[in-house]
């Protein structure tokens, strides 16, 4: 809590002592082909690094930019929330599945059909009659009716 404390007060004293100095002065930035830098090259170009705009322009761009910021974290706080219902909702619904899992009664199987399901020696008793499963047949891959080249082998010479 006092760490939260102390930060604000930075913060505050931080952003106090910025306003305070105002503007930097504009520096001359030169543009050498695709560089820029604050040196001059050979075939180097002065960007006017000057703001256009007027102080009530600037106003207005800044009152924008902190309504937009502050619209963008009440529709990220919202969206929080409606995550974290999803979360309980999905929650809730896989914990009454599972109550319902273990309150469902469990059918109860015949002993001998259950052996006759794994192969025991009751399978006939039980009533389960012999299917023979066919197993499928594994052919060869047929060449194609396309052209197909055969090289032949290079005879050996004879010494």
């Amino acid at each position: 809590m006092k760490a939260l404390h102390f930060r604000q007060w930075a913060c505050a004293i931080f952003v106090t002592g910025a306003c305070a100095m105002g503007a930097a002065p504009a520096q001359t930035i030169y543009r050498c082909g695709t560089n820029y830098s604050d040196t001059p090259c050979a075939q180097a170009v002065a960007v006017p690094t000057a703001d256009p705009r007027t102080p009530a322009q600037k106003a207005q761009t800044d009152e924008a930019t902190t309504r937009a910021a502050n619209l963008a974290a009440q529709l990220e706080k919202a969206r929080r929330a409606d995550e974290a219902a999803a979360e309980r909702r999905l929650q809730a619904q896989t914990q009454a599945a599972a109550q319902t899992a273990k309150a469902a009664p469990k059918p109860q199987a015949d002993a001998a059909a259950e052996k006759a399901k794994k192969g025991g020696k009751h399978k006939k008793a039980a009533g389960a009659t012999e299917d023979k499963v066919s197993k499928p047949t594994l052919t060869k891959p047929k060449k194609p009716d396309g052209f197909t080249v055969k090289v032949p082998t290079p005879a050996k010479p004879k010494p």
